[in-house]
């Protein structure tokens, strides 16, 4: 069943409500379909906009907590994945985030064909070699503070505080209309 307005209006702590949304955003997107980046994005075109704005930006915070920005292109490397991810960023209206998102990517975008071939090796060493060799690590590493800087201000959220934010602005926009 789609999450409604107004359970989004009576859940009464932000904690509540990230449970909530990560539990919808689990059921319409089980983790094995955001594995499979064609099923994924597809899945993404249906989606309601305040869901669909989440589920783009999920894998982004996950690379942010885990690794780095170069890395989450090494991980997802995928031009319709860049693009929903920057779009869901500003329709959580994490401006500052989306724009360090998207120097990111004008950083690696030159590199984006021959990221996709170092990306397929299994051997991360050979990967970090070469975002140190290309100069991409090296001008991505102040991005990086940037934005651990700016998700900082919400260490146990992320970028998820946003979807909470969101959701409380505009209720309406992740599925049914009651």
């Amino acid at each position: 069943m789609a999450l409604t307005a107004s359970q989004i209006r009576s859940t009464p702590t932000d904690a509540d409500l990230l449970q909530l949304l990560q539990t919808e955003l689990n059921s319409a997107f089980p983790v094995d379909s955001r594995r499979d980046a064609p099923v994924f994005l597809s899945k993404l075109q249906t989606a309601p906009r305040g869901l669909r704005a989440m589920a783009a930006t999920f894998e982004l915070d996950v690379s942010m907590a885990m690794d780095d920005l170069a890395w989450h292109f090494v991980n997802h490397h995928s031009l319709d994945w860049y693009e929903e991810t920057r779009l869901g960023l500003r329709e959580l209206e994490a401006i500052e985030a989306a724009k360090l998102f998207e120097k990111a990517f004008a950083i690696i975008q030159p590199h984006w064909v021959e990221l996709g071939n170092v990306a397929q090796g299994e051997d991360s060493s050979a990967i970090h070699a070469w975002l140190d060799a290309s100069g991409i690590q090296k001008r991505m590493d102040p991005l990086d503070k940037q934005m651990w800087t700016l998700l900082g201000q919400w260490p146990k959220e992320g970028l998820m505080h946003c979807w909470a934010t969101y959701a409380r602005k505009y209720p309406g926009r992740f599925g049914a209309a009651m």
